[in-house]
């Protein structure tokens, strides 16, 4: 090997990706929807693959239902309101079971006569 050694000469060629804004793609893909001409004729109108379009299409529907979807909201909520229920045998408290599964409560103030009438009530059902 007598004399300079040589390399072979490597050129950088200089990438051909394009970028797209948002509202390119917006706009473009709008356009494929609105003309009666093909995917694939408005691709070649703007020197794009017709698969690119489509991935477009299918990224916009992705980000539109994560935008559609509400945020989760943790929410504690109080338990049913109800009034506490007496205790049995409570001072000046009436209470009466019934055979046909009807239960009366009544205040010791209660008139005798009222109450009667109550139970007759009840008991004819």
């Amino acid at each position: 090997m007598s004399g300079p050694m040589t390399y072979p000469l490597h050129e950088a060629i200089a990438s051909v990706r394009r970028s797209w804004s948002r509202e390119e793609k917006l706009a473009i893909l709008a356009e494929a929807d609105r003309t009666p001409t093909s995917v694939s004729a408005v691709a070649r109108r703007h020197g794009l693959h017709p698969s690119l379009l489509f991935r477009w299409r299918r990224d916009a529907c992705e980000a539109a239902v994560v935008e559609k979807q509400p945020a989760f909201i943790p929410l504690a909520l109080p338990g049913p309101a109800s009034p506490p229920a007496p205790e049995r045998g409570a001072a000046g408290l009436l209470e009466i079971e019934l055979a046909g599964g009807h239960r009366v409560r009544a205040g010791a103030g209660v008139d005798g006569t009222v109450l009667r009438g109550v139970i007759e009530a009840l008991v004819q059902r």
